[in-house]
């Protein structure tokens, strides 16, 4: 008799909702979440300090899946998700933008991937919506992975998901994509393992991270663990006149993104490689015993040598454009 299916069971996901007065759009978010064809998952809203308003909105949503944890201070995007992780039950974590819509297949494809895959972080592709939900594009223009080449060779666990699409797996590593440099989609296109998730404990300065939280999450987890790229769409990331890139991609085939965030991304750049060189040095002891002597080395000289030419050429790209006076 075959005792597989009594003995074993698929993995709870925690899906963590950072909320700072997205009050228009969080029901539509729920609603996606609600409606996803993987349903042993948990929600958990972290009310980071939003306004009267946007707090009434966000109560009236009642569903048994759903925790909703209201803070008395704003903590950031960072901070939120943290303590999201630490009302968590779930082995896989995803941490999904109030703003944006998942795809009915968004769960199952990334747990699938997962699991049949060694990685700390798993990153699919995304279409586009606007402020009014319309869908202005399934082809994301800055996707890391453009095509569907490859056809996933399912095990007997594609009985289980019911996965059925034919998608390309792209992994990554440090070598390729150095510490803190970027080759992924936004927030919401990611699914963590939690284990992978405890070296953000250490890290210095969570109040910084206000927003561009997935900075920080992907570069430490891509760093400890390795991460993949999926081309599988999985979700619609939202444009509205708040997102942090406010890049517009209604011209076409590029990202036109304004002169602010570029200088954000060059302080991020720079902020995230001095906080980790400082959180490991400090905290030395605990992450030998953690990762041993070895990885420990292995890690920190990734963080501090290695460099990616092609971000490089882009940084001094971004320079020489704040020079030229238009």
């Amino acid at each position: 008799m075959d005792t597989t299916n009594r003995l074993t069971k698929l993995p709870k996901i925690s899906i963590i909702i950072t909320f700072f007065n997205l009050g228009e759009y969080i029901k539509d978010c729920i609603s996606s979440i609600l409606g996803q064809t993987y349903n042993n998952f948990e929600i958990i809203i972290i009310n980071d300090c939003s306004d009267e308003k946007n707090t009434k909105i966000l109560n009236e949503i009642k569903n048994e899946k759903i925790k909703i944890i209201n803070l008395n201070k704003n903590i950031g995007q960072l901070g939120a998700f943290l303590e999201g992780l630490n009302h968590s039950n779930g082995e896989f974590i995803v941490s999904i933008d109030a703003d944006d819509i998942l795809l009915p297949n968004y769960l199952k494809t990334l747990l699938y991937t997962h699991l049949n895959n060694n990685a700390a972080l798993v990153s699919c592709a995304c279409g586009e919506i606007n402020s009014k939900g319309e869908i202005t594009s399934l082809n994301y223009v800055a996707n890391p992975i453009k095509t569907r080449q490859e056809k996933v060779s399912y095990s007997k666990i594609e009985k289980m998901l019911n996965v059925n699409e034919n998608f390309e797996i792209k992994h990554l590593t440090t070598k390729e994509l150095p510490f803190a440099m970027w080759g992924w989609n936004p927030m919401s296109s990611a699914m963590y393992r939690k284990t992978a998730l405890n070296i953000l404990k250490y890290y210095p300065d969570i109040a910084f991270w206000k927003t561009g939280a997935d900075k920080v999450i992907f570069s430490f987890l891509h760093l400890i663990g390795g991460s993949i790229n999926i081309s599988a769409v999985c979700f619609l990331y939202r444009h509205h006149n708040t997102n942090a890139t406010q890049a517009s991609l209604t011209y076409g085939n590029k990202r036109y993104i304004n002169e602010k965030y570029i200088e954000r991304l060059i302080s991020w750049n720079k902020k995230i490689r001095i906080d980790a060189i400082k959180m490991f040095v400090k905290n030395r002891k605990e992450l030998i015993n953690e990762y041993n002597k070895i990885n420990y080395l292995k890690m920190l000289k990734n963080i501090i040598f290695c460099i990616n030419l092609k971000i490089c050429a882009k940084l001094i790209k971004a320079f020489a454009h704040k020079l030229i006076n238009f």
